[in-house]
């Protein structure tokens, strides 16, 4: 990535973070909030999914391997 593609994505990575977290510390469903601040659901779950991938893919791989291997899914 360029440095600009880069700080554009870090930029969204902190926005979304911080939206999610704004509606799960907020006590409503996710539909509920989602419904006030005009974001559609489907844009909540992308990021929170774009989220926790890139979580895991920076953490070290021996403890991916131990965080699958007790993984209850």
């Amino acid at each position: 990535m360029d440095a600009l593609t880069l700080t554009t994505h870090e930029r969204n990575l902190e926005l979304w973070l911080s939206r999610i977290r704004d509606c799960r510390s907020s006590g409503q469903t996710v539909s509920d909030w989602c419904n006030m601040h005009d974001i559609g659901i489907k844009s909540y779950y992308y990021w929170m999914r774009k989220i926790k991938r890139e979580t895991f893919d920076s953490l070290p791989a021996v403890q991916k391997r131990q965080n699958l291997s007790t993984s209850t899914c």
